[in-house]
């Protein structure tokens, strides 16, 4: 990889240099919990101090925002002209040493096309908590573009993916030295999504990049919960991949279906190779679970969740082995250079990627009418629909759902949030019907032919399930009249301008799921 490396260099520049950091931070972690990283590195008897900050900057969802100062000491310093306005107030007579890292680094300034450079770093080392109790070994590469095209970035990290396995490092270096800090284990945890709240004045293409950032974001950041087996972390990448989906859908003919091809393939192997697993987690746990509290049990009850345990097993074998896999990093980073390389232009100007300059808050209205007239289409003859037909209609309400998400910040009502969960609503009841048809398909799977008793106790466990959603039908079909009837909230009102930074976005939490 090396070797890789110096064929794109420009020129015999390669320089070994030792790197020690250490990270500070006040005894309540009051940077971290505001996004913010304190290091002072010594580098050939030279101090420099440097402040981060966590999260996309720039437009790319790689990128941070960085401010550095060279200083006296190896101590922090809040005179410092450009990083040291974030130690006013008092911070800086409360830090203390957190952590450090010990690198050995390799640099290899690259020209990898014209007006374009990029330094690749071969980093080697550890990090090593304050009080020496603890360490982690550092083995990456790092690129970070100086000039030219973020493009360019993606290009030289798929030329390395074809070398040798390598794979993204989501995690900063700060963050896994406040973990290792912290004594936490590496615990898997879900990340759920954030909501996007955009300025009406961001361009279509401008949202549509953060929308992408998002949705990365997301996927690697539950990679270690899935690889790890835990069915939340599953559940959220296959969220973070619906997202992706609706969103291209909602921009509809604005992204000519050639220039998206090859993202639709990867995003749907993912999300095959994602889907076994998902489904007998819902077997599992929201069909088997609930009948156990019934008179469905005994011997054939116990052996079919058993058997229902074995093949839970087997699929999340195959889904680690997608995310573990080459292909997986190429799909992450075909995935970003699409966005942030706006892939979607063609090679000469079209009205498609025209309209997609116009403000985010004109295109939005039109976006939203398409998802409402596709789900009000799924939705005729609801009472006489077949399963069939109320699997389309609950995609269809959930590509809406996945667009008024994205879009609803840019309206000032609380109308947005009644019509979100009214979708939500609707969209779980349906849910429920078609895990039983998913559950019909499993039961047939695991249940051998010799043995008719346990075939008998999957099919009580689905008829009780299905008399139960029977139950609830009228209900469900008030549900469908009311969100049929309900007046288009984008509509009403204009969009709105609440004074956003400008970076142009703000986050919240939304409803996992």
């Amino acid at each position: 990889m090396r070797h890789a490396l110096e064929t794109l260099a420009a020129g015999p520049g390669a320089s070994r240099t030792k790197l020690v950091s250490t990270y500070y931070d006040t005894a309540d972690h009051v940077l971290a919990r505001h996004g913010l990283t304190l290091r002072v590195r010594k580098q050939r008897r030279r101090f420099f101090q440097t402040v981060k900050s966590s999260g996309p900057s720039g437009g790319s969802m790689l990128g941070r925002g960085e401010w550095e100062d060279r200083i006296a000491h190896d101590r922090p310093s809040p005179h410092a002209p450009h990083s040291g306005r974030f130690l006013s107030g008092g911070i800086a007579d409360r830090l203390l040493p957190v952590f450090r890292t010990e690198i050995t680094r390799l640099a290899i300034p690259l020209a990898p096309a014209p007006r374009t450079r990029i330094e690749a770093a071969i980093d080697r080392g550890k990090i090593r908590t304050a009080a020496h109790a603890r360490v982690e070994p550092i083995r990456e590469i790092e690129l970070e573009l100086k000039s030219g095209s973020a493009t360019a970035l993606y290009d030289v990290a798929l030329q390395l993916l074809a070398i040798a396995p390598v794979r993204l490092e989501w995690r900063s270096k700060s963050l896994r030295g406040y973990r290792l800090a912290a004594g936490k284990a590496d615990a898997p945890e879900a990340v759920y999504a954030d909501a996007l709240d955009l300025d009406p004045a961001l361009s279509g293409e401008e949202a549509l990049q953060w929308v992408g950032h998002a949705c990365v974001t997301q996927l690697l950041g539950n990679e270690a919960a899935a690889v790890g087996g835990e069915a939340e972390g599953i559940h959220q990448m296959r969220v973070a991949l619906r997202r992706f989906r609706a969103i291209l859908s909602a921009f509809g003919k604005l992204i000519p279906p050639e220039r998206r091809g090859a993202i639709d393939e990867e995003l749907r192997w993912l999300a095959k190779a994602l889907g076994e697993a998902r489904n007998f987690d819902v077997f599992a746990g929201d069909l088997l679970g609930p009948a156990r509290a019934t008179q469905i049990d005994g011997p054939a009850f116990d052996r079919l969740v058993k058997a229902a345990e074995r093949r839970r097993r087997a699929a999340y074998s195959t889904a680690r082995r997608a995310i573990l896999s080459p292909r997986y990093t190429g799909l992450l980073l075909r995935l970003m250079r699409w966005f942030d390389g706006r892939a979607w232009r063609g090679s000469t100007a079209d009205d498609a990627a025209e309209r997609l300059k116009l403000p985010v808050g004109e295109l939005a209205p039109a976006l939203l009418d398409r998802r409402q007239r596709t789900a009000r289409k799924r939705g005729k003859g609801f009472a006489d629909q077949s399963p069939q037909q109320r699997h389309k209609l609950r995609i269809a309400l959930k590509k809406l759902r996945y667009t008024t998400e994205l879009f609803g910040g840019l309206y000032a009502s609380d109308e947005t949030q009644r019509f979100t969960k009214s979708l939500k609503r609707l969209q779980d009841e349906l849910g429920e019907a078609n895990d039983v048809r998913v559950g019909r398909e499993i039961v047939a799977e695991l249940t051998p032919p010799r043995v008719p008793t346990v075939a008998q106790a999957g099919q009580r466990v689905l008829a009780w399930h299905e008399r139960r959603i029977a139950e609830a039908e009228p209900k469900l079909r008030d549900q469908m009249r009311r969100l049929r009837r309900a007046k288009p909230f984008w509509r009403d009102q204009p969009a709105v301008d609440d004074g956003y930074d400008d970076a142009g976005v703000t986050t919240r939490p939304v409803e996992p799921g």
